[in-house]
């Protein structure tokens, strides 16, 4: 096979720079396969060229990697290309430097502790960022704030020094480990008077979940009281967290079940988030009922068990138009159960407005009990089994027999309402409706 052309070579080199880092993988994946020889092992050896460097990149400028990429409201955050750029800029202006810090990015030297050149290229790109006078930052300073930028840099190395502790701050936080903290959080502000809730920032997006960076809050002010926490320094990160717990509970409220089973369980998921949250500031924070943070979370809690239980009264209501019964005798009450009415084919959008509710529902098991409303959910589960139940005895009923309807029809409600069995119950139950189905059609 021919050799891809220089000037084509330069263009796939540029995008493969420019990918981002779940791509690059991607693209190694598929070409691992790729021989030695061919122009595929030219476009292998350059992704190869762009893994290892970003390795070392993300190495020696690993406090900063997670604040280049997309992160909440109000949380501190720079473009992705600026990690790039501020890389390039490091090797014009300290090349020798570079190769020292990446003959050092290998396992039993990072086992060893920080090279020191790490932190120091991490001063370097502070200064240069701060010097208008130095044109490699040029690129940078276009893209953000370079003092901002330069003080999150100047803070690496303590940043650094906290990130192996991170996880045991955040999980099991002990006096000495609060001594940690306290004194990390007392060097950054010797920096300067906002060098300290950036610390926190930065730490923060190197969570899993940033919001239990309150936990760190916490120890470093020996657990304040929410009156004074949110008339600190560090009060942003409180809106933050009640801002994202109302946005949270406003996704409940208005998601539409027309979005299927994802959009259901997402939202169940972040009513989830919200009971977490609310928890992780009770024990973080002295919470008093009239305080100013005390008031607006026992709001929240109420209004999210609120949401919850209406949306889940919603979903019975969403399976009963998904498998559409018809009343027994005309003179039978209203609300009476019927029986299945087996006319029309089943209708994908109420099928799939049936999946988003019911997903809700189930994906709420995970925290219903603890905040609050697990009563609730009790109850609408057994409506819905209630109304499950005997559906798929009377479809089974005419897919055996033929009476009562349609029985190629009656075979696909009944793989519907296997489906639907499964998030009201368990998947072990909508498999023995199947092979029910399977045993009907067979007889």
């Amino acid at each position: 096979m021919a050799a891809i052309a220089a000037h084509k070579l330069q263009i796939i080199r540029t995008l493969v720079e420019t990918a981002p880092d779940s791509a690059l993988r991607s693209l190694e994946l598929a070409l691992s396969s790729a021989g030695a020889t061919g122009s595929l092992a030219a476009v292998r050896g350059l992704v190869e060229d762009e893994t290892a460097n970003r390795f070392v990149r993300n190495n020696i400028l690993a406090p900063i990697v997670p604040l280049c990429a997309a992160r909440g409201e109000n949380c501190v955050s720079f473009p992705a290309p600026v990690l790039s750029r501020l890389w390039k800029a490091l090797k014009v202006i300290a090349p020798s430097r570079v190769e020292e810090a990446a003959a050092k990015c290998n396992p039993w030297d990072l086992e060893n502790g920080v090279p020191e050149v790490f932190d120091e290229l991490c001063k370097s790109a502070a200064a240069g960022l701060r010097d208008p006078e130095n044109a490699a930052f040029d690129s940078v300073r276009s893209l953000c704030d370079p003092e901002h930028l330069a003080l999150c840099l100047q803070l690496s190395a303590i940043a650094r020094s906290c990130l192996p502790k991170l996880s045991e701050w955040v999980s099991r936080m002990s006096e000495d480990r609060a001594t940690a903290a306290k004194l990390a959080y007392r060097d950054a502000s010797r920096i300067s008077d906002d060098a300290g809730p950036l610390l926190l920032d930065i730490l923060s997006a190197h969570l899993p979940d940033d919001w239990r960076i309150m936990r760190v809050i916490s120890a470093v002010m020996d657990r304040p009281s929410d009156r004074y926490l949110a008339s600190s320094e560090v009060k942003a990160f409180g809106e933050r967290i009640l801002a994202d717990i109302e946005a949270s509970v406003r996704r409940v409220e208005e998601f539409d079940f027309a979005g299927g089973e994802k959009v259901g369980r997402q939202a169940a998921q972040g009513a989830h988030k919200v009971h977490l949250q609310i928890v992780e500031f009770q024990q973080s924070v002295d919470i008093n009922k009239d305080g100013p943070w005390g008031k607006r979370l026992a709001r929240f809690k109420q209004t999210m068990a609120k949401a919850c239980e209406i949306r889940m009264d919603q979903s019975d209501k969403a399976l009963e138009q998904a498998l559409p019964t018809r009343p027994i005798s005309m003179m039978a009450k209203k609300g009476a159960r019927g029986v299945a009415k087996l006319v029309d084919e089943p209708d994908e959008a109420l099928i799939r407005r049936a999946q988003g509710a019911l997903a809700f529902v189930a994906e709420l098991r995970s925290c219903a009990d603890k905040a609050g409303y697990g009563t609730s959910r009790n109850k609408i589960l057994e409506k819905l089994n209630g109304r499950l139940d005997p559906y798929i005895e009377d479809v089974l009923h005419v897919a055996r027999t033929g009476e009562g309807g349609d029985s190629s029809l009656a075979v696909k409600y009944l793989d519907v309402a296997a489906g639907f069995i499964a998030y009201t119950r368990d998947d072990k139950t909508a498999e023995i409706v199947r092979r029910r189905a399977a045993a009907a059609i067979a007889a």
